[in-house]
């Protein structure tokens, strides 16, 4: 479960990428647009903002298990280990109660706009149920991903893993954000010493 889940946010990171590269996509549109063509999207604004808040949630499970999310562990770097991972476990039992206010929030607007069949005021008049309910869908993955966390976290707890523990939750550092940088300027070089091949032929 933990694995797909991973598998699942990940993908979900994907999308959340596409659809900020769709807002660039469309922002430069209408700025192109209304310098040369002379007209200007009345919809640009109102797809952006749908984009924006779907890429927002739909990348924060991914970023969880990546252990990308902002956090101030000066003082918890300190700690003794066997006090810091009851730090990282009440640290993710905060992250799934406040993301239960988050989902219950966004599931109970997206259901009422659905109810009620409310639209956009725009010229488009999208139904508000579609990119609320995409929105409040991050916010799913988000619970269940901290969710397996914390399963997994109370496992290493109850067999005394607490290294693994410790490396699982604790926030990224520069020594890891170091390692990741050249391992993709490594693989980047595999890639562009590999032969390419043109009609049978290696070049």
């Amino acid at each position: 479960m933990y694995r797909c889940l991973e598998w699942i946010s990940h993908r979900a990171m994907s999308i959340a990428g596409f659809c900020y590269l769709l807002i660039t996509v469309l922002i430069c549109f209408d700025i192109g647009a209304r310098h040369l063509l002379g007209f200007s999207s009345e919809s640009t604004i109102e797809l952006t903002g749908y984009l924006m808040a779907v890429g927002m949630s739909w990348g924060l499970a991914g970023t969880l298990f990546e252990r990308g999310h902002v956090r101030i562990d000066v003082l918890v770097q300190k700690v003794p280990l066997h006090i810091r991972v009851w730090l990282h476990m009440a640290s993710l039992i905060a992250l799934i109660v406040s993301t239960g206010f988050y989902v219950w929030g966004a599931v109970a607007l997206a259901r009422d706009s659905f109810a009620f069949g409310a639209t956009d005021l725009s010229t488009l008049r999208t139904p508000l149920a579609i990119p609320q309910g995409l929105w409040a869908a991050g916010f799913v993955l988000l619970l269940l991903a901290a969710l397996a966390l914390a399963f997994r976290a109370v496992g290493q707890l109850a067999t005394g893993q607490y290294q693994a523990m410790d490396r699982a939750l604790m926030a990224r550092t520069y020594e890891d954000e170091a390692a990741e940088t050249l391992e993709a300027v490594a693989e980047a070089q595999t890639l562009m010493q590999r032969p390419v091949v043109v009609d049978g032929e290696k070049k």
